[in-house]
């Protein structure tokens, strides 16, 4: 292994739902870091972030889809994961995402797992320096965006709602 290889960067992503009047929604927001990364601020994206070091995924979902919303996680799914083992004064445990994500080039090494969740009933608020104009968006709605301008979508999740609409209802 190269000591100079860079390494991949672990976040977290969400699928938040709920049922509209209308059918399903899903929360988006527009990503907006143009110091940080001008390339990607202004495309729309599901919240999302980076991992800490050693946290567990779910405590890392959950948290970085309050900071980014202000939102509260009552249900991931799937919830499927083993017990925490941990026999040397160390900790390790398997779980199941929906899915899971990779940037291949471009951007930053993102590599990461998604979960469809669920939030206690509220309205979202934005975090100024991450996001803005937050907002529940028809299923429908943002498969036509995928379909027709992929490019107003942020690449790194483009893989991530074409699995959701072939797997979901």
């Amino acid at each position: 292994m190269s000591q100079n290889q860079e390494t991949n960067i672990s976040v977290v992503s969400a699928i938040i739902e709920r049922d509209g009047i209308d059918g399903k929604e899903i929360l988006v927001q527009t990503r907006w870091k143009p110091e940080r990364d001008s390339e990607y601020s202004g495309t729309l994206e599901i919240p999302a972030g980076w991992m800490d070091k050693y946290e567990n995924v779910y405590k890392a979902l959950k948290r970085e889809i309050l900071e980014e919303t202000g939102l509260v996680v009552t249900k991931v799914i799937p919830d499927i994961k083993t017990s925490i083992h941990g026999p040397r004064n160390d900790a390790s445990f398997a779980f199941v995402p929906f899915c899971c994500q990779q940037q291949l080039k471009g951007g930053k090494p993102w590599v990461g797992f998604v979960f469809l969740c669920e939030v206690e009933v509220g309205e979202p608020k934005p975090q100024a320096d991450e996001v803005k104009d937050i907002r529940w968006m028809k299923k429908e709605e943002l498969k036509k965006i995928f379909d027709g301008n992929p490019e107003k979508i942020f690449t790194l999740q483009l893989g991530v709602l074409e699995y959701y609409f072939k797997n979901t209802n």
